[in-house]
């Protein structure tokens, strides 16, 4: 295991970002329509500078932690994924990710990310949930999460706006309980 790796899968690793990835494709991701259609992202120009705000934003965090997905194979910084609003009071967060290189899609790396964060914070982070907000029409988010044992708690009507229409999403979340472990 190289020592920047933080969880493992056999195709892909978590790490956390590091400055370097700053030079990458990391802030363009949130400028591509594609990439962000499903996501509350690409609303705003991203630049360069506001991606390092943000990277020195969750590196400072006590709230928001996100790791870097990055491929095996070629090690590739393909997507992130992080939990947000992490409570330790409640023991509950958010679950966010993106896989921002497109030519990575439908390959199940965006599943196993999704497992591996589920996995971190139910037993590294002895969270009792963890929830997401997934448009309605993110087929592979949805997937994603019901894999990793997420259950739809219920619809929140047109809560985003975007491409000029509104769109209703599903809140999902997953207990310690059931979740289930597939990396």
């Amino acid at each position: 295991m190289k020592k920047d790796v933080f969880i493992e899968s056999k195709e892909i690793y978590l790490r956390l970002p590091k400055e370097n990835d700053l030079k990458g494709n990391w802030y363009q991701w949130l400028n591509d329509p594609i990439v962000t259609r499903y996501q509350n992202k690409g609303i705003f120009p991203n630049t360069v500078q506001r991606q390092r705000k943000y990277y020195l934003f969750v590196m400072n965090s006590k709230s928001d932690i996100v790791f870097a997905i990055v491929e095996k194979k070629t090690n590739k910084h393909i997507g992130c994924v992080g939990l947000h609003n992490i409570d330790s009071i409640h023991r509950s967060a958010e679950l966010g990710i993106v896989i921002g290189e497109k030519e990575y899609w439908g390959k199940g790396y965006g599943k196993i990310a999704w497992n591996m964060i589920t996995y971190y914070g139910l037993k590294v982070l002895n969270l009792h949930r963890i929830y997401a907000t997934i448009i309605r029409d993110n087929i592979a988010s949805k997937k994603s999460a019901q894999a990793s044992g997420f259950k739809i708690e219920g619809q929140m009507r047109d809560v985003f706006y975007k491409s000029g229409k509104y769109h209703s999403a599903f809140l999902m979340s997953v207990l310690d309980r059931e979740f289930k472990r597939i990396f």
